[in-house]
């Protein structure tokens, strides 16, 4: 073997360990290109179902209060094969958090078995956001607000009642017990709670529950039959 053919030998295997190291990149790069494209499309698919069925409660919910509120509170939902239950829950017996009185949102907080100085931060930091002239638009942003975890809030407060206090009639029995801070029978839980925190009831708005009663949206009734609105759709 010469000295010159060695060196090109050495040349040799090397470009192959380049062209060997450089397909492997490739390789692995279209991997993991892959492995985000079927991701990607996975999430697609997933949005796409999504929006489908968001869509079809819409409809649904919208053609079955177009006539105006229907009788009872049960609304039966059928789209091709599937089938569901609304009921209508009227969010004069709810706490409005953008209208409810000092009393009643005291209260109303304390309920959550906060301290007395968590309740008072809470307090101030929404009279704070409260005087810059914003309003809820969703029950969920007031957790963001007050900076505290709420367990159940959504089932007890609203923010499309206008009401300053809650219905004795309209109030939900959780509700008169998360006030109370006991279990009880409503005529003696709404005897045992400031008077104060009480108003009229209304036969406006109202909160649209699923069957599990999760509530999916809110609606709001106008004075003349079939004059309505959907004013919020809070989720699937």
């Amino acid at each position: 073997m010469t000295a010159t053919t060695v060196p090109n030998a050495r040349k040799g295997g090397f470009a192959l360990i380049v062209v060997l190291f450089a397909l492997a990149i490739l390789a692995l790069l279209f991997a993991t290109a892959q492995r985000n494209t079927m991701a990607a499309l996975g999430f697609a698919e997933a949005e796409r179902a999504v929006i489908t069925r968001l869509h079809n409660r819409a409809v649904a919910l919208d053609a079955l209060i177009t006539s105006g509120r229907p009788e009872g509170d049960v609304l039966r939902w059928e789209i091709g094969s599937e089938q569901s239950l609304f009921r209508l829950q009227s969010t004069g017996g709810l706490v409005d958090l953008n209208a409810a009185s000092p009393v009643l949102m005291e209260l109303f907080l304390r309920g959550f078995d906060l301290s007395d100085l968590a309740v008072s931060d809470a307090l101030s930091a929404y009279r704070s956001w409260r005087r810059e002239g914003r309003r809820l638009n969703r029950v969920a942003d007031f957790e963001r607000i007050v900076e505290l975890e709420l367990p159940g809030l959504k089932a007890l407060a609203t923010v499309h009642s206008g009401r300053t206090g809650i219905s004795e009639d309209q109030a939900p029995l959780p509700l008169l017990e998360h006030l109370a801070g006991r279990v009880g029978d409503r005529a003696g839980l709404i005897e045992g709670l400031p008077p104060a925190i009480f108003g009229p009831a209304t036969t406006v708005s109202f909160a649209v529950l699923d069957e599990d009663g999760t509530r999916i949206g809110v609606v709001r009734f106008g004075p003349r039959a079939g004059s309505h609105a959907i004013i919020a759709f809070d989720g699937l």
